[in-house]
């Protein structure tokens, strides 16, 4: 079993404090890769036995042998040079678009170990039973917010995309209520602002959805709903949009069918409207 899925596997059972180190670990990895447990707990601001405690709850002997997987699984694929080194290697512009496809082939054939039909169906009903939908995109998952935001307004949905400057971010998180839903995406680590994103959901009592890559077994707090798979069948490599678009096109699908009669008089009435504006 991986470092990731011990850490998954696990994250109902983290106390408070392991999951301040955890968060600690995605904020700082180098430095928790290469550090001692004494000065990752001082970082998080917990004793330092709660380092070997974690390590000791995730299988590992100690906090060394933890610390050794975290340098070879998570460390190798978040550095994006040495992904993009990997990649390149070996390859030419004449045999890098086979690999890539192949790459990417391998991981979408992979994605139902990782997300089941459950998950999706869950994530599209909890959607278009909102009363607001907000969607946030931080870096590279912008292109996957707007195309969210574009898709749940087609059908008739009330959508707002979430700023990624923090005072604007603020505001429109100002009047989240118990019937909203926020869709955020994370990938090598959380978006900007991510944990007060969650906390204040929570308050609000507004369920949370999170898109992610390999990296979503470390997010803490943790959402109400997680999708994650990892983006490549090489973790180490290039890391593309095409798994979490395809989960983002499946909970499109599923949430239409969801309500298909009302989905379908929300497109035809749209292509009306396109029409009478063109």
């Amino acid at each position: 079993m991986s470092l990731l899925e011990k850490i998954s596997g696990q994250a109902t059972a983290l106390t408070p404090s392991e999951r301040r180190l955890i968060e600690n670990v995605i904020e700082q990895p180098t430095a928790a890769a290469l550090g001692t447990a004494s000065a990752l707990a001082k970082s998080a601001g917990v004793h330092e036995a709660t380092a070997s405690r974690l390590a000791k709850k995730l299988g590992y002997d100690s906090y060394g042998a933890f610390r050794d997987a975290l340098r070879s699984e998570f460390i190798a694929t978040r550095e994006t040079a040495t992904r993009f080194e990997k990649t390149i290697a070996g390859n030419t512009s004449a045999t890098l678009l086979g690999k890539l496809a192949r790459d990417e082939a391998l991981a979408l054939g992979r994605i139902e170990d990782f997300i089941s039909p459950e998950q999706i169906a869950t994530a599209a009903q909890t959607l278009m039973g909102a009363r607001r939908i907000f969607i946030y995109g931080y870096g590279n998952a912008e292109v996957l917010a707007l195309m969210m935001v574009k898709r749940f307004r087609r059908f008739g949905k009330d959508v707002q995309q979430l700023d990624a400057d923090p005072r604007g971010l603020a505001e429109q998180m100002l009047g989240v209520g118990p019937e909203d839903v926020i869709l955020s995406f994370a990938f090598r680590r959380p978006p900007r602002g991510y944990a007060a994103l969650m906390e204040t959901a929570k308050e609000a009592g507004a369920t949370t959805i999170i898109i992610s890559g390999r990296s979503g077994a470390f997010l803490a707090p943790r959402p109400d709903h997680i999708l994650a798979a990892p983006r490549s069948g090489d973790p180490d490599a290039f890391q593309t949009l095409t798994v979490p678009m395809t989960v983002c096109n499946a909970v499109v699908i599923a949430a239409g069918l969801t309500a298909s009669t009302e989905s379908l008089k929300q497109l035809d009435r749209l292509g009306q409207l396109i029409e009478r504006f063109d």
